[in-house]
């Protein structure tokens, strides 16, 4: 994950060498680094489709809201939330924060923003409806990542503790045991699921709401994020084998079902299931991918070109609509497919 590259734990020579032999033809053979990061995006020739909306600050967490009809972008230096209004598509508020977050979440439709604020070990919670901050509790160190899971626990990934941080009116009720260097996390739409990537180990883990592991999985050559779509599928983005990877959870345990090939250092994920979409940014060539599911199955749609150094994407069941945050411009790519 960006923000990790100074790293903090030593890895094996062995799992970089089985690494290594993993990634074959998909990499390209290209030297892997011992933790997976999007690739450094080239510069852009032309002017991308869609509307861009200037939000500056190093834009990367993005969330959609319809009940609010807000779309909020996390944006780190100065560090702050950007609520944008999803109608005018203009910026509404900017509130400020004590550190700056890499990914954000909905608690639920209308409810709280999830915001893991890396730089100083705590987690937000903020009134999309009050623009203010409700509560905020000290977790791991380095929070990249965060979920609702049911029971109104939130899950955290401490990126540099090795731990799953499980949240519950405003305090850690539980500290799980994580692949070494969780980054990415996601949760089934019903909460009853928590999958988080372990990019280090190059590994899942899948809990329960209640804590308990239900397994720890390889996954891939080097990864770095997770979404979750319907019936139990989980969709990891493995950033160094240029390819999305698929697992399908039943509840009592997780298994990869498919690997779909996609290449460009995908890093960015989302997913649309009102209009069967999947949405991944390709960041070593300025791309925006969608692929049309079907089951555990990605079909290849359509590509677009987008804003420079596309890590981050959000997608609008409502309206179909697609967000990209543009990190290296400031900018918010808005496209509608």
């Amino acid at each position: 994950m960006q923000g990790s590259r100074c790293g903090r734990a030593r890895i094996p020579v062995s799992m970089i060498a089985v690494a290594l032999l993993a990634a074959g033809c998909a990499s390209g053979h290209r030297r892997l680094a011992a933790v997976p990061e999007p690739a450094t995006a080239p510069a852009i020739r032309a002017r991308p489709p869609g509307q861009l909306l200037t939000v500056g600050g190093l834009p990367e967490g993005i969330a959609v809201d319809d009940t609010t009809g807000t779309l909020a972008v996390a944006v780190r230096d100065p560090a702050a939330i950007v609520l944008i209004g999803l109608r005018s598509l203009a910026v509404e508020r900017r509130i400020p924060l004590g550190g700056a977050a890499r990914h954000i979440a909905l608690a639920s439709a209308g409810g709280l923003l999830l915001v893991p604020a890396e730089s100083v070990d705590r987690l937000y919670q903020l009134s999309l409806a009050g623009g203010r901050v409700l509560a905020q509790t000290t977790v791991g160190r380095q929070p990249h990542d965060a979920a609702p899971a049911a029971g109104g626990r939130v899950f955290v990934s401490d990126e540099f503790s090795d731990t799953v941080s499980v949240v519950a009116h405003g305090a850690i009720v539980q500290t799980l045991a994580a692949p070494t260097q969780p980054g990415g996390l996601a949760a089934t739409p019903d909460g009853s699921t928590v999958v988080v990537v372990g990019v280090r180990a190059r590994r899942i883990a899948a809990y329960r709401a209640d804590g308990e592991t239900l397994a720890t999985l390889p996954a891939g050559v080097g990864p770095t994020h997770v979404v979750a779509g319907s019936d139990g599928l989980f969709y990891v983005a493995d950033t160094q084998g240029d390819a999305v990877l698929v697992f399908a959870s039943s509840g009592e345990t997780i298994h990869q079902v498919s690997r779909i090939w996609v290449g460009g250092a995908p890093y960015g994920l989302a997913t649309d299931p009102r209009h069967d979409r999947m949405y991944v940014t390709a960041t070593a060539s300025n791309q925006l991918l969608s692929f049309r599911i079907d089951g555990p199955r990605l079909i290849p749609d359509r590509r677009w070109p987008t804003a420079r150094q596309p890590n981050s994407v959000a997608a609008d069941p409502d309206t179909g609509r697609v967000y990209v945050a543009g990190a290296a411009d400031g900018v918010i790519q808005v496209l509608a497919p």
